[in-house]
C-alpha cells in the first residue's frame, strides 16, 4: 500500500464514512498499522480528570488483542510528565530498546515494544490521551516522513473522538466496566495478577512484595455517612495508595475494601524493613484518614508476601498475602501488630479459630461449654459474698479450654452472643434451682460482651430470662469491661440503665488495665468496680500501693462497691483491708472451681 500523503485521504476518507464510531476507529488503526508496517497501536484517553490512561481501541498485526496489559494508573510525578509530553518534541517521544532506551511501565508490555513512537493528543492545551504505534523489532529506525504521518494521523484521531464522544466515560463503557474498577479507576484483579507476572522478568536484582490491605470499621463509613461517601473513601485510597511510596508497580481493588499492591524494592532490603517502612506508612496514613473519619476508629491491616524468585505461583503468593491480612486482622489487639508477614503458622491457627467457632453450636447442645464459680469474700473474714460465674470448654470431651483460648476469637466473629446467652442462662437456671431446693444462695455475677451493645437485644434477652426462671435480680451481677466503658458507643449508658431499672446490679470490670477515664465513674451509674490484675501486682511497690490507695479510696467516697481481683498473696490482703477494700477475688481464697466444690465452700467446707 502507498504509505504517502495519499493514506492520509483514505484515512480521512474512512472516518467521515456513515459507518459505527467504532469500526471507524478500528479500520482507521488497520490502514495506519499496515500502511506504516507495524506491529501494534494502542489509542489511550484520559478517564475522567483521574490519573489513568484506559486504552479504548487497538490494533494489532496478528490480530491477538493486547488490552490487559495496556492499564495506565500514575502518580503525580509521572503524570505531570505526561501533560508535559515527556519533553515533548512535536507531541511526539520515541523509545527504542536498540538505543537501551526502554518503554516506561505501563506503557505497553515490554516484550512486544522494541520501538515505540508516543505521540500526545491535546484539544485546548489539555492533555486528552496519546497513540502509541510499536514496532516489536528493537532496529525499527522511523523516517522524518513517518513520523511526520503519525502526527498527522494523531491529530485526524484527536477531532474525530472528540466530536463523537467527551471523555471515556460516556463512550467504550464496556471496555473500561471490563478492564477497571467502577469506583477506583484500578485494574480489576485478573489484569493486576498479570501485572505481576510481567513483573516476575525483574527479578534479577530485585524483590517483589505483594501487599493485601483492608480498613477496620470500614463498613461505618457506608453507615455514618452513606455509600457515596464510602465510594469515596475508596477512590481517595487508590489514589494515596500511588503517591505514598515509590515501591508501588501496580495495584487493584479486589473486593468491598480490599487492595492488592505489587511494589518493587532492592534485595538488600530485609523482611524487618520492609514491615518497618510499610508500618510507618500505615500509621501515617490512618492518622490522615482519621481526622476526616474520626468517630469510625479505622485502622489499615497489611499482610505481606515477600518474592525473590520468579518461580513463585502468583495466585499463591496473593493468597498467602491475603491470609497474613486476615491473621493481622483478628490478632492485632493481642499482639499491637497491624502489619504482617506471611508465616505458614497463620494458616494453622486460622484454621483452628474458624474450627472453634463451627464447633461452638455443637459444644453447647453437646454439653461441652460448663462454668466454674470464683468466690467474692469479705477482704477481712473471708466470708463468701457472692461469685464470678466463668465458662470452660472441654471441646471433645478431651481438651480442657481456658477463656483466653476462644472467647477472643468469639468476640471477633460475633458469636460470642450465643455464648453469652449460653452462660446467663445456666446461672438463671442454677440460682432459680437453689432457691427452690431452699439452698443457700449468693450473688452470681456474668461478663457482658461488646457485641451486645451494638445488637440490641440483650435487654429483651434478659427479660425473657426474669419471665422464665422468676427469681429476684438482686441474685445476678453484670460486669462491663471497662474498655467497653470508655468507648464511644451510645448504648452503654441506656443497657447499665435498663439493667439497673430491672433491678440489676452492674459493675466495671478491670478497672484500671489501661483504659481509665476517671469520667468513667460519674458519666455512668453503676453500683462498684472491679480493680483489674493490672493494678494488684504479685510484688506491689510503692507508687503501685499509692495509686492502688487512690482508687479505692475514690470509689468508697463515691459510694461505689470496690471489688479487687488477682488476690493471691496475704501481703496483698493486709494491705487490701489497710485500704478499706472490703470485698477480694483470687486464688487466694480460692480458683474457679465447680458447682459442686462452690457448694462445699457456701457450707463451710472451704477446698484446699
Amino acid at each position: 500500500m502507498n504509505t504517502g500523503y495519499s493514506l492520509i485521504d483514505v484515512i480521512n476518507d474512512n472516518l467521515t464514512a456513515k459507518l459505527n464510531n467504532d469500526d471507524s476507529v478500528e479500520s482507521t488503526l488497520a490502514l495506519i498499522g499496515e500502511g506504516l508496517g507495524l506491529s501494534y497501536i494502542a489509542v489511550k484517553e484520559v478517564v475522567a480528570e483521574t490519573h489513568v490512561l484506559c486504552c479504548t481501541y487497538e490494533w494489532s498485526a496478528n490480530g491477538r488483542s493486547e488490552l490487559i496489559n495496556t492499564e495506565a494508573r500514575f502518580p503525580d510525578d509521572v503524570w505531570e510528565k505526561w501533560l508535559s509530553g515527556y519533553g515533548k518534541v512535536n507531541n511526539m517521544t520515541v523509545w527504542s530498546l536498540n538505543d537501551g532506551v526502554p518503554c516506561p511501565l505501563k506503557m505497553i508490555r515490554k516484550d512486544l515494544a522494541g520501538t515505540i513512537i508516543h505521540t500526545q493528543m491535546y484539544s485546548n492545551d489539555t492533555f486528552i490521551g496519546a497513540l502509541d504505534f510499536v514496532d516489536n523489532r528493537p532496529s525499527r529506525k522511523f523516517t522524518p516522513s513517518e513520523k511526520e504521518q503519525m502526527i498527522l494521523y494523531t491529530d485526524l484521531l484527536r477531532d474525530y473522538l472528540a466530536k463523537w464522544h467527551k471523555g471515556i466515560n460516556k463512550f467504550h463503557s464496556e471496555v473500561v466496566s471490563s478492564v477497571y474498577d467502577h469506583t477506583t479507576r484500578l485494574p480489576r484483579y485478573e489484569f493486576f495478577c498479570m501485572e505481576v507476572e510481567e513483573s516476575f522478568k525483574e527479578l534479577e536484582s530485585s524483590q517483589l512484595v505483594i501487599l493485601s490491605l483492608d480498613f477496620t470499621n470500614f463498613k461505618f463509613i457506608n453507615e455514618k455517612y452513606g455509600h457515596d461517601e464510602g465510594d469515596i473513601f475508596l477512590e481517595n485510597v487508590a489514589k494515596d495508595i500511588y503517591s505514598y511510596t515509590k515501591w508501588v508497580i501496580s495495584c487493584c481493588r479486589s473486593h468491598s475494601d480490599n487492595f492488592l499492591l505489587v511494589c518493587k524494592c532492592d534485595k538488600s532490603h530485609s523482611k524487618a524493613h520492609i514491615i518497618s517502612r510499610i508500618e510507618e506508612i500505615s500509621k501515617d496514613y490512618v492518622k490522615k484518614i482519621s481526622e476526616k473519619y474520626f468517630d469510625c476508629n479505622l485502622c489499615v491491616n497489611v499482610g505481606i508476601h515477600v518474592i525473590r524468585t520468579n518461580t513463585e505461583n502468583i495466585e499463591h503468593a496473593i493468597s498467602n498475602a491475603n491470609l497474613a491480612r486476615k491473621y493481622a486482622k483478628k490478632t492485632k489487639h493481642e499482639y499491637g501488630h497491624s502489619c504482617l508477614t506471611y508465616d505458614p503458622e497463620m494458616a494453622f491457627e486460622l484454621k483452628r479459630r474458624a474450627e472453634y467457632i463451627s464447633d461452638m453450636k455443637k459444644g453447647i447442645e453437646s454439653n461441652e461449654f460448663f462454668l466454674e464459680f470464683q468466690p467474692v469474700v469479705f477482704s477481712d473474714t473471708l466470708e463468701i459474698v457472692g461469685a464470678e460465674a466463668l465458662v470452660r470448654w472441654k471441646k471433645d470431651n478431651f481438651n480442657r479450654l481456658m477463656p483466653d483460648d476462644f472467647i477472643p476469637i468469639f468476640e471477633r466473629d460475633g458469636c460470642i452472643v450465643k455464648m453469652d446467652y449460653y452462660v446467663y442462662e445456666e446461672v438463671f437456671k442454677i440460682i432459680s434451682g437453689r432457691l427452690k431446693e431452699g439452698k443457700k444462695v449468693f450473688p452470681i455475677s456474668a461478663n457482658v460482651s461488646i457485641v451486645h451493645f451494638y445488637d440490641g437485644k440483650l435487654i429483651p434477652f434478659i427479660d425473657s430470662m426474669m419471665e422464665k426462671y422468676e427469681i429476684d435480680p438482686e441474685y445476678i451481677y453484670f460486669e462491663i469491661d471497662e474498655r467497653i466503658a470508655v468507648m464511644k458507643i451510645d448504648n452503654v449508658e441506656y443497657v447499665i440503665s435498663e439493667l439497673q431499672k430491672r433491678g440489676f446490679r452492674v459493675y466495671i470490670d478491670n478497672f484500671g488495665s489501661g483504659y481509665s477515664a476517671l469520667n468513667t465513674l460519674t458519666r455512668f451509674n453503676t453500683n462498684g468496680i472491679k480493680i483489674g490484675r493490672s493494678l494488684m501486682k504479685k510484688d506491689l511497690d510503692k507508687n503501685d500501693k499509692i495509686i492502688m490507695n487512690c482508687v479505692i479510696n475514690m470509689g468508697n467516697k463515691l459510694g461505689l462497691e470496690v471489688i479487687s481481683e488477682g488476690v493471691e498473696s496475704e501481703e496483698q490482703r493486709d494491705f487490701l483491708i489497710k485500704c478499706n477494700c472490703q470485698l477480694m477475688q483470687g486464688n487466694l481464697y480460692s480458683r474457679p472451681v465447680s458447682m459442686e466444690e462452690f457448694e462445699e465452700m457456701l457450707n463451710g467446707k472451704k477446698q484446699d
